[in-house]
């Protein structure tokens, strides 16, 4: 069969690999010679990639057949193919394919459209911004029975259609971001159909809440990583579900809007607290002792509450008694040292603002002791210092002033460096 509309296959494959495309004339090249065979014939690379090639049917069976027989991925993103058949005749030329990308293809949802073979080889299956209907995917799914990993985003879905006794447990890694969604009930309607799936991607849907009387234990068996990122779910009472998924570690849930208004160690340390089961979060492992500060800090922000979440008594005898952080003020008492400064026989009482460096003192000193601030060594005189003299050097150049806290008992002392 061939295309109506567009080129086939086989042509898009001779425009991007043969330099003679219209008289398709094939020189004797020696074996050894990198992608030909010894007739001369193009060989085609497991990975064969003809997006936007405006790519509508398969063309000439046998000549696709002998130039994919080696193909193993093949990504179709942005042609024209319309109908389910053309694609099953590229298909079935490609007997070592396991991974398809039908992405941005305007195929058509005929409802009588039937196909009686299958195709065991294909466990990757993306059907993204494709208009799939969820009655056509059940009968495709037939037709793949081994698919491990399936995309269906950007397909404007706002419910999922599955019959109540479909089935398909070899899914196991489920990409459905960018559509409608709302109601996660019609979420678990895909857990109780892949009852294997053990990672579902649904970054920027609409999805409101996942509050609902559905069984997460008995929807969602095997699920362990989960994303829904970019999603509307709008409480902490959403969040804390995610306890209920048995088996779910893994959890991806950024750039959500009623939470976005703290800063980003407070809302990791309050879902972390929530979350018991979750050892990976956003990407991150969640370490023993961040999972220990974000409880104590959990503990703390309800201390003072009329009305304390169930998950502050759990913790609490996790912890036992929790105070208060002490409220510590670390900033000087005020602006300015009021100390002394000697260097040789000269001193002198002087205010000495206290946020500046070492650094930015030896400059302040260049005046009082007539050297470049390069050659100058500064040391504290502090009474009772266990040291030499009482006398410390400063070394660091950086270290702030008010961390000294001195008195008007100790003093500056200037040496020449």
């Amino acid at each position: 069969m061939t295309a109506s509309t567009g080129i086939t296959m086989v042509e898009a494959i001779h425009q991007k690999y043969d330099d003679d495309v219209e008289t398709c004339i094939h020189i004797h090249i020696p074996a050894s010679a990198p992608g030909k065979t010894e007739s001369g014939n193009l060989v085609i690379p497991p990975i064969l990639a003809l997006h936007d090639s405006n790519i509508s049917g398969a063309g000439d069976t046998d000549r696709l057949e002998t130039l994919c027989k080696q193909v193993q991925e093949l990504d179709l993103t942005k042609n024209c193919i319309k109908d389910w058949s053309q694609i099953i005749e590229i298909i079935e030329r490609l007997p070592k394919l396991r991974f398809l990308n039908l992405t941005s293809n305007p195929i058509e949802n005929r409802a009588s459209w039937e196909c009686d073979k299958q195709f065991p080889n294909i466990s990757n299956l993306i059907l993204n911004d494709t208009n799939v209907s969820w009655e056509c995917l059940m009968k495709l799914l037939h037709v793949f029975p081994r698919v491990e990993e399936l995309h269906l985003s950007l397909n404007g879905y706002s419910s999922v259609d599955l019959h109540d006794d479909f089935r398909y447990p070899p899914l196991s890694r489920l990409y459905l971001n960018g559509n409608k969604i709302q109601d996660w009930t019609q979420m678990c309607r895909l857990g109780q159909c892949f009852p294997n799936l053990e990672n579902l991607v649904a970054m920027e849907s609409e999805l409101m809440s996942i509050m609902s009387d559905v069984v997460l234990k008995e929807t969602f068996p095997c699920l362990k990583s989960l994303n829904l990122t970019k999603t509307k779910l709008a409480t902490w009472e959403d969040i804390e579900v995610f306890r209920e998924f048995p088996v779910l570690i893994d959890l991806r849930i950024k750039d959500l809007p009623f939470i976005q208004t703290l800063p980003e160690k407070e809302r990791r340390q309050n879902i972390v607290a929530r979350l018991p089961n979750i050892t990976k979060l956003n990407g991150s492992p969640v370490h023993e002792q961040e999972r220990e500060e974000a409880e104590r800090a959990y503990i703390r922000n309800f201390l003072d509450a009329e009305s304390k979440p169930q998950r502050f008594y759990e913790l609490k005898k996790i912890h036992g008694k929790v105070e208060h952080l002490a409220d510590i003020d670390l900033a000087p008492d005020d602006l300015h040292y009021h100390i002394k400064v000697k260097y040789e026989d000269k001193e002198e009482m002087m205010d000495i603002l206290k946020d500046q460096k070492v650094k930015d003192l030896k400059k302040l000193l260049q005046n009082f002791c007539g050297l470049p601030s390069n050659r100058i060594k500064i040391f504290e005189y502090k009474p009772g210092y266990h040291h030499d003299n009482n006398l410390h050097q400063l070394t660091s150049k950086i270290r702030s002033l008010h961390s000294y806290r001195w008195t008007e008992k100790d003093e500056i002392h200037i040496y020449h460096a």
